[in-house]
């Protein structure tokens, strides 16, 4: 046992701790962050109208660029994307986002009309006086344990560093935050004859809020991971699965994974109480090592248009129209899934809001059906067409009061099957709860549970999941953070007619230093 349980030292990925919930596709968030955790963020998300993944304008909360609350973040200062659960759109940047009228910029100079002038700073000062750059260093240890169907239970042990750099500024009138992480994680499994070996883990990111002109507003979003740490696309993708976002429930023990996640949406005002947006977006999701190979690799993309209205302060509500595109396993499996949805939102007091989400699904797939192989004269296969129509449905409670954060998450709704089952019908509900415990303390913790079937095979394939996590952070100085966080994933599944089982539970610690500076002078 102490092989499997020795210190390794090394950087896990994905944890940013209480603030994992919280960040919930919204760039809508205000809250300020506590300085041990930012879990007060997830009451930030009730302004989601529309929790189905749908991008639909949120009239509820201001689209313009304030400054972030005291106490938020300084110019530059980026959650390092490795270490931080969830994809959210925090804007956090300078905390002096006014423009510097005094600072006028010249018109069109001949710089080097003599040798000794220099070109001129202030076009120099104009870019970097709201940008700011952070610089990380991640290390940290992880040991799950795999369990199998098969008698394949064995320990593994994974280490990590990692370093990144981010950049974020924030103008007038948009903010940008860059960011990239890269590292090498060294896994050691106790299966006999299995040797240690090292991979690659990297991650980037990027986020861009622009309000273009009077009244429009463009978010465009992208993140990208590529790991083999078994948590990592659960921690990324935590939140429920959407039209264009990878299904979090796979978990293929000893895969690398690839995968990426980008949206583009515009927003625009047509009155104080209505407004509009299109929304376009795309991911991928890959297995590079493991059991499936590149087999069962998805793609999917769409795109859709929403109206809201906002009726008070309290209550809004909207519909929209919602396609997206599937393809599993280069061709095996490919749908067309046609969405109609109409959604509501309603805040019921300062710290109790809910929202619900309905329509139905008109799905076209077309599938490729192996019927049987005779050696060497190939396969037999059948080209198989099929539609069919569901109701999909959705909703969100979240709870927000005394720096307790709650957020309770159901849907239903044909989506990716994580690249494996091809189209999917996925009931799913998570609850998450996040508090800080103190000024230096913070915990959360969370529970997901997915059922998913495969709804044009021709054998019953399905793929049900539990998955959950503890967290405790703690902050050592100014510039240093700590984690330890205890997760699980069990699951059961019927893949080609092989039913089986598989899950993992792994204990881990990270120390991240972080150093953060502005460029202006």
């Amino acid at each position: 046992m102490k092989r499997q349980l020795g210190a390794v030292l090394a950087v896990i990925v994905m944890f940013g701790a209480p603030a994992i919930w919280a960040q919930s596709d919204s760039t809508d968030s205000s809250s300020s962050s506590s300085s041990s955790s930012s879990s007060s963020s997830s009451s930030s998300s009730t302004s989601d109208a529309s929790s189905s993944g749908a991008s639909a304008p949120t009239i509820g909360t201001s689209t313009s660029l304030s400054t972030p609350a005291a106490g938020g973040s300084y110019a530059g200062s980026y959650t390092d994307p490795i270490f931080q659960v969830g994809s959210g759109d925090s804007q956090s940047g300078s905390t002096d986002s006014s423009d510097d009228s005094s600072q006028t910029t010249q018109g069109p100079q001949s710089t080097f009309s003599h040798p000794e002038q220099l070109p001129p700073l202030q076009m120099i000062n104009d870019v970097t006086r709201n940008t700011g750059v952070a610089l990380s260093l991640n290390m940290g240890t992880l040991t799950d344990y795999v369990l199998g169907s098969h008698g394949q239970n064995y320990w593994q042990n994974m280490a990590l560093w990692a370093g990144g750099i981010n950049f974020s500024q924030l103008r007038s009138t948009s903010i940008v935050q860059l960011g990239y992480t890269g590292g090498v994680n060294l896994t050691d499994l106790t299966i006999p004859g299995a040797s240690t070996y090292t991979q690659l883990a990297q991650q980037a990111s990027a986020r861009i809020l622009w309000n273009f002109a009077n009244h429009w507003q463009l978010k465009v979003k992208d993140n990208y991971i590529y790991t083999d740490d078994p948590f990592s696309p659960f921690l990324t993708y935590v939140s429920e699965p959407t039209p264009n976002q990878p299904n979090p429930v796979i978990y293929v023990p000893n895969a690398v994974y690839e995968q990426n996640l980008g949206t583009v949406d515009i927003s625009y005002r047509l009155t104080a109480h209505d407004a509009i947006s299109f929304t376009g977006a795309e991911s991928f999701q890959k297995y590079e090592r493991g059991a499936v190979n590149s087999l069962w690799n998805s793609f999917t993309y769409g795109g859709g248009g929403f109206y809201q209205h906002m009726f008070s302060a309290r209550f809004a509500a909207g519909g929209g129209y919602n396609f997206t595109a599937i393809d599993s396993g280069h061709g095996l499996s490919r749908s067309g899934v046609n969405m109609m949805e109409g959604f509501l939102m309603y805040k019921i007091t300062p710290a109790l809001s809910v929202s619900g989400w309905a329509g139905p699904e008109l799905t076209h797939s077309k599938n490729m059906i192996n019927l049987g192989c005779i050696p060497p004269f190939g396969c037999l296969i059948e080209e198989k067409h099929q539609s069919q129509w569901d109701v999909a449905e959705g909703g969100t409670i979240s709870y927000y009061r005394n720096r307790n954060s709650v957020r309770m998450q159901f849907s239903h709704r044909i989506a990716d099957g994580g690249g494996i089952l091809g189209t999917t019908n996925i009931y799913q509900a998570t609850i998450a709860y996040a508090r800080p415990l103190s000024r230096l303390w913070g915990f959360s913790a969370a529970y997901m549970y997915s059922d998913n079937k495969s709804i044009f095979q021709t054998i019953d394939h399905y793929w049900v999941a539990s998955q959950g996590m503890l967290n405790f952070t703690r902050k050592i100085g100014d510039s240093w953070n700590g984690n330890i966080f205890l997760l699980f994933i069990d699951q059961r599944q019927n893949l080609y007619g092989q039913t089986g089982t598989s899950s993992t539970a792994g204990l881990g610690l990270t120390l991240r230093y972080v150093w953060g500076h502005s460029l202006g002078r």
